[in-house]
């Protein structure tokens, strides 16, 4: 068994040396295994020897069409769905990012309608000081 990245595969590809593909299932993970004129390879990561692992197959499918690959064998034999969150690396701080996120967006958001709304000629313009004066005399009661 042969090991190519993904460049490699795309090359051997588009030199017509792939035969047939599939995507085999090992646990709640899948993998893509081709059939080439030199032999049986299998798709690692670009840095390493570590198989190129996908948790939903439809990603592994759109990997192969991108390379041009129309035809793909799907072998679930081995498939543990309840399987796919192991190893799956946690995130603990994703939920204070995207609520900062949030926030930061729709601060952006007030600030816009304000800069549009300063910028309208129309805009009535009051002084600072007369507006809380203003402001002390109706709620002084």
């Amino acid at each position: 068994m042969h090991y190519l990245n993904l460049d490699q595969l795309r090359t051997t590809t588009a030199m017509g040396g792939v035969l047939s593909v599939s995507i085999i299932a090992q646990g709640g993970m899948f993998h893509i295994m081709a059939e080439t004129r030199k032999g049986e390879v299998v798709l690692i990561k670009t840095r390493g020897s570590e198989l190129r692992q996908f948790r939903d197959p439809i990603k592994a499918l759109h990997l192969l069409q991108k390379l041009g690959i129309c035809e793909a064998k799907v072998d679930t034999r081995n498939w543990r769905p309840e399987q796919a969150a192991i190893g799956k690396p946690t995130r603990p701080d994703s939920a204070s990012y995207m609520k900062a996120a949030h926030e930061a967006a729709e601060i952006k958001r007030v600030l816009d309608a304000r800069i549009k709304s300063a910028n309208d000629p129309n805009t009535v313009w009051h002084d600072h000081d007369q507006l809380f004066t203003e402001l002390d005399v109706r709620y002084a009661d």
